[in-house]
């Protein structure tokens, strides 16, 4: 497991990409449930847990399915085949990479503001930049690994970030207004 962090810790320095992971459906499955058990952790006082919890398997669902068709339409595309370990690779790197960034985020938020000053209706300039710089940074590391695993342009591995952080925004918007 430490070699498998420190694989994810380069792939967020850009020196190694999804297919470094091992094709691993356990590391996989770990993997998601770190999403989950991450989705615990209220990092806003006000926060409902069970939202967190619908974000997070929203996340994987959409991120998993969103791999699956990129993987799909890209292999029809090439005379590559075998993308079934390469899905499992994609997939860990992203969850992993989004577990790991979901705690950066926290902790600096936790370092750098009051968490009394959050509320439902105002967010203090300082946790609006950490978000705004940490998920900025994420949709990089997200576009490198999809410009890795779909043997692409950076640029394109952007726009493939881009397009995936819209879904997950989308249908997130869509299940909410269904259940409120």
């Amino acid at each position: 497991m430490p070699l498998n962090l420190k694989i994810f810790l380069d792939i967020i320095v850009f020196s190694k990409g999804p297919q470094d992971l091992p094709s691993s459906s356990r590391l996989l499955n770990l993997v998601m449930l770190a999403n989950l058990l991450v989705a615990l952790i209220s990092f806003i006082p006000q926060t409902i847990v069970a939202m967190n919890i619908l974000n997070a398997l929203i996340f994987i669902i959409v991120t998993s399915l969103f791999i699956k068709a990129a993987l799909n339409i890209r292999e029809k595309s090439g005379d590559n085949k075998g993308y079934s370990s390469r899905y499992v690779q994609v997939c860990t790197s992203t969850l992993g990479i989004h577990v790991i960034f979901v705690l950066i985020q926290g902790i600096l938020i936790m370092l750098f503001s009051n968490g009394n000053e959050i509320t439902e209706t105002e967010i203090p300039t300082n946790v609006a930049i950490i978000f705004l710089v940490v998920s900025l940074y994420a949709w990089f590391v997200n576009g490198h690994i999809f410009k890795n695993a779909l043997d692409t342009t950076m640029i394109a591995g952007l726009g493939i970030s881009l397009l995936h952080g819209l879904s997950i925004i989308f249908v997130t918007l869509i299940i909410l207004q269904a259940v409120a």
